[in-house]
């Protein structure tokens, strides 16, 4: 398995997850954030209007894959 670590360069948020070696050859790295980010927004109210803004947080980020850029000083 393969350690990928994300972290917003808004907010400094970071999220670790782990790919296998041919799920990371299958994918590129817009799917990777995708998923990495997936956002749960939920309907408000009756109107089923869904306004979510998570996916702002992202637009700006660091993508660290294995030991790349010497990730283990990056705190969660």
């Amino acid at each position: 398995m393969i350690e990928i670590i994300l972290k917003s360069n808004i907010t400094e948020r970071v999220i670790k997850s782990t790919y296998t070696g041919q799920q990371l050859l299958e994918m590129n790295e817009e799917e990777i954030v995708d998923e990495m980010t997936k956002c749960d927004c939920k309907p408000i109210g009756e109107t089923n209007t869904v306004e979510c803004n998570c996916y702002e947080e992202w637009q700006d980020y660091t993508l660290i894959v294995g030991n790349e850029n010497n990730y283990n000083n990056i705190e969660d």
